[in-house]
């Protein structure tokens, strides 16, 4: 690969003292039973994206227990074509740092230069089964990579939202500056209803230009600020959104919530007119996968730098037949990907292609290609 991790190691991380690993290939794979800390190694890859990693864990919970050094840290080697960058995050003095070639930055956003991570975790399971607004969020986390700044919008929606309810409660009196609320309101409702049809338009344009056996939905959106701008412009969707905001204030004030908004927005996903939550497990993980896989061939057009996909525990729910066509389908993709499942049997398809490890009590080992029992 022209791109690609290719060292990895860390010190007092998890159940980890410490370990190295040497890369060399698109697919990486970590085989053994469930504790033995293969999702340790992916969480700590996963520290060089966005947020507190796949866990969403705190700093504390990254040390090593056994270890008197609350301190941790994590070193890769990144190369891409004939350059070579060395990125490294740790612990130090309670805080999380950074640095990029032994250089300290001051934000973890600068490695999103040379690397941006995505990753499909057993809690991400619940998507489909849990309520909307977990669906929502999980769309909207998809919608951010495609979008820069997405997610600050959603904030400031939130945050006028909120300071609306506290005038409506407390000195509902303030006419205007309520109307001048309901305006900024309605505008970032129109703004990001117009990027999440965005990326649902993209989603459905990957999804048909890159055919595959393997299972895809059919995605819709569903919610009020969706049926306005859908038969307004901009601008009269921004009116009618503000209009409505303004004849719902008594109603919101005995909610203390706020009625119409893109935070009640619906996603859609379906197989047949069946809707995912009514599916087989097996497909709501393989819509899932189809969904991320989707993203990223989508940030692959507009962002710079190696795309790292991580998938933890994916196989377990998929037929072989199902396996398979996901198998098929990632190698078409130009990205590095790091894999873990409990048996060597899950990845027979790409026994040609893959690095091969097996993890046991915290213990890594390269396993040779020409031993395993096909």
């Amino acid at each position: 690969m022209n791109q690609a991790i290719t060292t990895f190691s860390c010190k007092n991380f998890r159940s980890y003292r410490t370990l190295l690993l040497e890369f060399r290939s698109q697919f990486v794979v970590f085989v053994g039973d469930n504790g033995a800390g293969k999702t340790n190694i992916l969480e700590a890859l996963s520290l060089f994206g966005p947020g507190r990693g796949l866990r969403n864990a705190a700093l504390s919970d990254f040390s090593n227990r056994a270890s008197n050094n609350d301190s941790w840290k994590i070193d890769i080697t990144v190369r891409q074509h004939s350059c070579e960058t060395f990125l490294s995050t740790f612990m130090q003095n309670g805080r999380r740092c950074a640095k990029i070639d032994d250089a300290p930055i001051s934000s973890h956003k600068k490695y999103d230069e040379i690397l941006w991570i995505l990753w499909a975790v057993p809690t991400m399971d619940s998507v489909f089964t849990g309520n909307a607004a977990d669906r929502r969020n999980f769309f909207d986390h998809l919608t951010s990579g495609y979008k820069y700044g997405y997610k600050a919008h959603l904030r400031k929606l939130a945050d006028l939202q909120k300071e609306r309810l506290h005038i409506l409660l407390n000195r509902p009196q303030e006419l205007v500056w309520l109307e001048t609320l309901e305006r900024q309101i309605a505008e970032e409702n129109v703004y990001i209803t117009k990027i999440r049809q965005e990326f649902l338009l993209k989603i459905k344009e990957v999804f048909s230009q890159f055919p595959s056996h393997f299972l895809r939905p059919q995605l819709q959106l569903h919610g009020t600020i969706e049926q306005i701008t859908e038969h307004y412009s901009e601008e009269e969707s921004v009116l009618e959104i503000a209009e409505q905001l303004s004849r719902n204030r008594n109603d919101d004030t005995i909610r203390q919530s706020t009625s119409i908004g893109a935070h009640k927005t619906f996603w859609g996903a379906y197989k047949e007119n069946i809707d995912a939550e009514n599916c087989s497990t097996g497909e709501q993980k393989a819509f899932l996968v189809s969904l991320i896989l989707g993203a990223l061939r989508i940030y692959i057009q507009y962002r710079k730098g190696l795309p790292i996909l991580l998938l933890d525990d994916l196989m377990v729910h998929l037929d072989q037949q199902r396996r398979s066509y996901l198998l098929q389908e990632l190698s078409t993709i130009p990205a590095q990907i790091f894999l873990t499942g409990t048996d060597h049997f899950l990845f027979r398809d790409i026994y040609e292609t893959a690095q091969f490890f097996t993890v046991r009590k915290s213990m890594c080992q390269e396993i040779v290609l020409s031993n395993i029992n096909h």
